[in-house]
């Protein structure tokens, strides 16, 4: 006798719950691992991003914050001409990876000793041949004094140690983020730059960037370092004549669904005279114009991250004031100057001698 089994049917809400367990799980060890991959980056580390994507080529930066979501970091880009003290730019985990460690220092192998015929008796022995002694490794910066800046501010061009040891005076070597007086020290290490100026080219990729980023330092603090190299400028260094030339940024744009990017691009612009008496001449494509000047505040000449002495050509090209100071960090001609709109610090044109 042939016995027939029932067949039975899970509900279908049974199945559902099935499904929607399913997809939970994997959107959780998605959700987790992507989250474990955020946090194998941290502010100050240096890392590679994808600058270009056809065909590919990374370049090196350093990781100036992690996003709180977890899915983006901003990136100071390597610098350029333009861009001296390095682009700041989000980008997407999947376009970031951590920098290739060094090679390691190749050493030079120990020579054979040779020995000498035996010495006659009664002879003083010859000293005993030496080896090669392998190349040292190059050492890590200094670590900042306690006592290297007084609390008053210090006097002449600051180095790496100074600004280093000002943040550590304020901020001692313990967790930075949890005190208070973070962002009140920087700022003060900002005033000093300007006041001051630095001894050193400041790129936003070695050991010193990285011991700055401990601190947090953000961009009106980098800024600073990167366009204050040098003794601060005084006004008669302005004066004389110079020729001008009219620069524009890196700038994207969109043309249906294609993303096009225009690199930065420069153009001559004209001269421009400053003379002692308070005049001006400016000779522009579009006419010469004549007019005064007068000497910049500290709060406009902050306001462009520069320290110094600066002057404000009063109701010039397009009727506005426009604010003329040093331009000591950028171009192979050497010290220039940099002519900028007051209001809005948008139009900008470079000058050189």
């Amino acid at each position: 006798m042939i016995q027939i089994k029932p067949v039975t049917h899970k509900p279908k809400a049974h199945r559902t719950g099935l499904f929607s367990l399913f997809f939970i799980s994997i959107f959780a060890l998605v959700f987790v691992g992507l989250s474990a991959y955020a946090q194998t980056f941290q502010a100050g580390q240096q890392v590679e991003y994808k600058a270009q994507r056809w065909p590919e080529k990374w370049d090196k930066g350093v990781i100036i914050r992690v996003y709180p979501e977890g899915t983006q970091v901003l990136v100071r880009e390597a610098p350029t001409q333009f861009f001296p003290e390095g682009f700041e730019r989000a980008y997407a985990l999947e376009d970031v990876r951590p920098a290739a460690p060094p090679a390691p220092a190749a050493q030079n192998p120990p020579n054979p000793v040779v020995q000498d015929a035996p010495a006659p008796q009664n002879a003083p022995m010859p000293p005993p041949a030496q080896q090669n002694q392998p190349m040292p490794m190059p050492q890590p910066m200094p670590a900042p004094t306690a006592n290297n800046t007084p609390a008053g501010g210090g006097a002449g061009l600051m180095s790496q140690q100074d600004v280093l040891s000002f943040l550590t005076n304020r901020l001692g070597n313990g967790d930075p983020f949890a005190n208070p007086g973070r962002e009140a020290a920087l700022q003060a290490l900002r005033q000093e730059i300007l006041r001051r100026g630095v001894n050193f080219r400041h790129h936003a990729i070695g050991d010193f960037s990285n011991q700055l980023g401990r601190f947090g330092a953000l961009s009106n603090v980098t800024y600073a370092l990167s366009s204050n190299f040098g003794a601060p400028a005084r006004q008669n260094e302005l004066n004389g004549n110079w020729r001008l030339m009219k620069v524009g940024a890196t700038t994207t744009f969109t043309q249906g669904n294609d993303l096009y990017r225009r690199m930065e691009y420069a153009g001559d612009a004209g001269s421009l005279a400053i003379n002692a008496d308070h005049t001006y001449v400016w000779n522009s494509p579009s006419g010469v114009l004549r007019g005064s000047w007068r000497s910049a505040t500290q709060a406009e000449m902050a306001a462009s991250d520069k320290g110094g002495e600066g002057v404000v050509l009063n109701r010039a090209k397009s009727g506005a004031d426009w604010l003329v100071y040093k331009r000591a960090e950028e171009g192979p001609e050497g010290t220039g100057i940099m002519v900028t709109d007051l209001a809005t610090r948008n139009m900008r044109e470079r000058g050189t001698r």
